[in-house]
């Protein structure tokens, strides 16, 4: 199934439902395969600063093709290299989501605004709400 707008608006509806369900409030960015925002939303009470992380962390997920536990594996030296080859923050935070059909990345996600278990749980709320 292709990611649609109607699909990432339904992905991120499921990770505000799961946000208001810890009580929390974050921002959510679903980028395409290639790192591209495709699909935005920020919840009343989200912090300014959530806008950018959660673009920072799907694109991390999309750049890199890996999720969270992956990337904190990687050398940080190596993070900061790609970062400033990039132009942009690479952040390798647990809750950074890929999305994947038939192990291929077809997007990332990032949730912003609370901790970042809490965000990895409203990210894999949106990834889950993939399928409908």
């Amino acid at each position: 199934m292709p990611l649609t707008p109607d699909v990432a608006q339904r992905m991120i509806r499921a990770s505000q439902d799961r946000a208001r369900e810890l009580g929390v409030a974050v921002s959510t960015a679903i980028v395409d395969a290639d790192g591209r925002l495709f699909a935005f939303g920020r919840m009343e009470g989200a912090h300014w600063i959530s806008v950018e992380v959660s673009q920072a962390k799907a694109f991390t997920g999309a750049l890199l093709r890996r999720d969270g536990p992956d990337l904190q594996q990687m050398q940080p030296a190596v993070l900061s290299a790609l970062s400033n080859l990039q132009g942009r923050a690479v952040m390798a935070m647990g809750s950074v989501t890929t999305l994947r059909e038939n192990d291929v990345v077809i997007a990332g996600i990032g949730c912003s605004g609370a901790t970042d278990e809490q965000d990895g749980e409203c990210a894999h709320a949106a990834r889950d709400a993939y399928a409908g």
